[in-house]
């Protein structure tokens, strides 16, 4: 098989968050990089006494955790507002993104209802001179794919 051409790279991410899952903000011009981790499906073994190899069964699936880092800014409607709202009050965030930009025909992936479940406050070094990050996790059931329309 030949080699891959069609690689796609991150550049022109499209991510949004919302609230209640139906009135999204683009969050691109603030945001950094996602990163998900969790989701491990369970896999049980058992083995027999007749057989070498265990037998294996699929069990379900653990909540994700996606990682976005977004800039510190301190507007009123800035998303740094919305995800510390939601992780002080603990109510449920929504995130969704298209890794080519939210064009219509692209796959764009979107969360399930979610919660902050780490502290978002600004931290850094003073004598850098580099704008302010905050990193938040959103734990979050699942992800669905879909095209973007």
């Amino acid at each position: 098989m030949a080699q891959a051409t069609n690689q796609i790279t991150l550049r022109d991410l499209e991510i949004s968050l919302s609230t209640n899952g139906s009135a999204w903000t683009d969050i691109s011009g603030f945001a950094n990089s996602i990163g998900i981790g969790g989701g491990d499906r369970e896999i049980g073994e058992f083995f027999t006494a007749d057989g070498d190899i265990p037998v294996l069964g699929a069990g379900k699936r653990a909540a994700l955790e996606l990682t976005v880092k977004i800039l510190y800014t301190e507007g009123g409607s800035d998303p740094y507002t919305t995800v510390r709202a939601a992780y002080e009050n603990g109510t449920a965030l929504y995130v969704r993104f298209s890794p080519k930009g939210g064009d219509s025909g692209e796959f764009m992936f979107t969360s399930a209802a979610g919660y902050v479940m780490n502290a978002v406050y600004p931290q850094g070094e003073v004598q850098s001179g580099e704008p302010t990050p905050v990193e938040f996790i959103l734990k979050t059931p699942s992800l669905t794919k879909s095209d973007v329309a």
